[in-house]
């Protein structure tokens, strides 16, 4: 007879909230006493960081896996060179080990994070502090990264019959999961995933795959502020957190839910908020200038979230153009975003009141399933995409503004040289007093509920918007009040 112990976790439902109940059936004496939970250790990929995970831990967490087993390891993607991530892995372990008191970690690892994994299991004393290993959509090899059972789990990049990356991916004596049907992201961020990884880890399916709503008025967040892609904290600003008007997306109090003083950490809160309500989170830099990051409503504790931005005038910032009459916008979404297929994504962008129609961004030609994005064979894997208003193409980059959009320019230059980002001549009004607004309307591919996000149209001389789409269909039961109200159900 089994010595484990049963469990059932099951939804319940109380005032109309749904809530996870996590109950002991009856048992034996032999089956007494549950297993210890293991801590739980990601390292994310190439420009990546726990975002490729957060959905994830949400979904542990609603099969009632405690927060505090749960960890990210996050490191600097700019350059190519690994060695410092693979040297860094073994304190961030044995530091998760002490602190929780356990002799083992799960490890999951997706795309470039799976290169760093296979160093650090490489050595033996390592490999034994791991109990089961999996692999996203990354690196392939002939037996289990240091003898450590082993799940590899495969997206279209490497899945037969006909890989993008013409290799089918294989790790020799592991169980090998094939997903033709999803990008390198969406690998890794799938409910599907999920369910695999826990059927993996723990002998059994998982009782839910949902990301389960918990009481609203309950509900803690807490993240980091970080440059991306080097993923450290971005000391110096300031971080504000607002209540919103969701119809405008106008700050709804005089006084904000919350302020930090960002450090070396980028650390953040945690910080209560309520599950049926928006919020702005808003970054001040050291120039004044502000990224402002709109949230759709969380609908359970989320402690992985993270705010990425960058210098003034610095990096990606450097190739967008910056002017007082336009908007300029990033969308972000842990699932890729396809514009070429039969069942595509719509990404509708509404300034209302203009007496324009909502306009739909994600073109064949912007967002490519996998196919070239841009004279230089951009791959597609679209994950963040940028608006912003630019004029004819030069020999360098781009003339000044003309207040035009242009969706047949494609991808704009650099960003049809970079794998997983993409941008887009549009133009959107902007005024100094962000007094109007602008409509968002995510309408995802394979269905579920839509999701719409209100901005105010802030110039972007000074200003910077970035709205995170959630990477996982939802029904029309999770959607929020006031989404309801905006699609009139």
């Amino acid at each position: 007879m089994s010595t484990r112990s049963a469990w059932r976790t099951r939804i319940v439902h109380a005032a109309g909230v749904a809530v996870l109940a996590v109950t002991a059936l009856a048992v034996t004496p032999a089956q007494a006493g549950p297993a210890p939970r293991l801590p739980i250790v990601f390292v994310h990929g190439n420009s990546g960081s726990v975002a490729q995970f957060e959905t994830q831990f949400q979904r542990f967490a609603s099969n009632g896996y405690p927060q505090e087993l749960m960890f990210a390891y996050e490191y600097d993607t700019s350059g190519p060179d690994n060695t410092r991530a693979i040297a860094e892995l073994e304190p961030f372990v044995d530091d998760v080990l002490a602190r929780t008191g356990a002799a083992q970690v799960l490890l999951a690892a997706h795309s470039r994070g799976t290169t760093v994994s296979h160093a650090y299991l490489a050595d033996a004393a390592h490999a034994a502090e791991v109990a089961k290993y999996v692999n996203l959509d990354g690196r392939s090899s002939a037996t289990p990264p240091g003898g450590v059972p082993t799940l590899a789990v495969w997206g279209e990049w490497q899945s037969p019959p006909n890989p993008v990356r013409g290799v089918v991916g294989v790790i020799g004596g592991a169980t090998n999961v094939y997903n033709r049907q999803f990008g390198h992201t969406e690998t890794s961020t799938s409910a599907k995933t999920f369910a695999d990884i826990y059927r993996f880890w723990f002998g059994e399916d998982p009782a839910t795959t949902d990301v389960v709503p918990g009481p609203p008025g309950r509900v803690e967040v807490a993240g980091r502020a970080v440059l991306f892609p080097q993923n450290v904290g971005y000391a110096g600003t300031t971080l504000d957190v607002w209540e919103v008007d969701p119809a405008t997306g106008q700050r709804s109090k005089s006084r904000p839910e919350a302020s930090y003083a960002i450090d070396q950490t980028g650390a953040f809160g945690p910080l209560r908020v309520h599950g049926q309500k928006t919020y702005e989170f808003v970054l001040t830099r050291e120039d004044g200038s502000v990224h402002h990051f709109y949230q759709q409503p969380f609908a359970s504790d989320d402690h992985f979230l993270r705010l990425n931005t960058g210098r003034p005038g610095a990096g990606l910032e450097a190739f967008t153009k910056h002017d007082d009459r336009h908007v300029n916008l990033t969308f972000v979404r842990g699932r890729e975003l396809w514009g070429d297929q039969p069942d595509s994504d719509v990404l509708t962008v509404d300034l209302l009141g203009d007496g324009t129609p909502a306009l739909n961004v994600l073109t064949p030609g912007v967002a490519p399933r996998t196919g070239p994005g841009g004279p230089n064979g951009n791959t597609g894997e679209v994950n963040a995409l940028f608006l912003t208003d630019v004029g004819a193409r030069t020999a360098t980059g781009y003339a000044d503004p003309d207040q035009l959009t242009d969706l047949d320019k494609g991808q704009l230059f650099p960003f049809n040289n970079l794998t997983f980002l993409a941008a887009a001549d549009v133009f959107v009004p902007a005024d100094q007093s962000a007094a109007a607004t602008v409509r968002l309307t995510m309408l995802p591919r394979g269905g579920g509920a839509p999701d719409v996000v209100n901005v105010p149209n802030w110039p972007s001389t000074d200003h910077r918007i970035t709205i995170t789409f959630r990477d996982y269909l939802r029904d029309r039961y999770s959607l929020g009040h006031y989404q309801r109200a905006l699609l009139g159900s």
